[in-house]
């Protein structure tokens, strides 16, 4: 919690304190949180926010399991259907299908009633069993150089194996004009992406440079936001 709020560096921080998400004087005192949460109740328990664009403080926090901190990001998109609002992956585990082939059905503009009852070739429980496998395998393979790429996004040191990685691969555009610039210092500190609210306009243009076949990593670097961000743009045009 202090760390996504509080810490430049972490991963994570970009999608809270960046966005001004922030801890409660309350809690300033570890005590004093632990007196209003006490132990976990149950195993592999997360503190998790019930409002997503609220602060970590009283009222807006609880006791949640991973499923439910997944399907609360902002990445997770929700779906209102016969009175019900649920995530997508919730959907498909109810009636069975894959999550995949679900959100693809709805991208392809088919109705909820007919992507959810229309049979799908692969279960949700095989679907989530193949994902898995095929993370495991790809992991085991680049598992190396998505290290190396979240340090660099990070603004972390980079090791000059880890910089001659990311300049081979091609990872990042700009990588390879700064690894000159390193025989002495043999580091990259890249600051890490800043939140900040996308005009209309800028809309319009990352729009039109995905058009043109752009990639979402050239689309950051060239407007100096997250990934994530330009992905949520393209996502909601129709």
């Amino acid at each position: 919690m202090w760390a996504r709020c509080y810490v430049p560096s972490d991963q994570a921080y970009e999608y809270y304190g960046a966005r001004g998400i922030s801890v409660c004087q309350e809690w300033i005192e570890f005590q004093s949180f632990y007196l209003f949460f006490g132990n976990p109740p149950f195993i592999d328990a997360t503190i998790g926010r019930i409002d997503n664009d609220g602060n970590y403080e009283p009222g807006n926090c609880e006791w949640q399991t991973q499923e439910q901190q997944n399907n609360n990001t902002r990445r997770s998109k929700l779906i209102t259907w016969n009175g019900r609002t649920q995530s997508v992956r919730n959907w498909a585990y109810e009636y069975n299908i894959g999550t995949r082939r679900l959100a693809e059905r709805l991208s392809r503009g088919w109705d909820m009633q007919k992507s959810l009852i229309t049979p799908c070739p692969v279960d949700f429980a095989s679907e989530l069993t193949i994902r898995r496998e095929y993370n495991k395998v790809n992991w085991a393979i680049n598992g190396h150089l998505y290290r190396a790429r979240s340090k660099h996004r990070r603004g972390h040191r980079l090791s000059l194996p880890s910089q001659d990685l990311l300049a081979v691969e091609g990872s990042d555009p700009v990588l390879p004009s700064k690894l000159k610039k390193t025989s002495i210092n043999q580091c990259i500190k890249t600051p890490p992406r800043k939140y900040s609210k996308i005009s209309l306009q800028q809309e319009k243009e990352i729009l039109a440079l995905r058009g043109k076949g752009a990639s979402l990593r050239k689309i950051a670097n060239l407007f100096d936001i997250s990934k994530s961000t330009v992905h949520n743009i393209v996502k909601k045009q129709p």
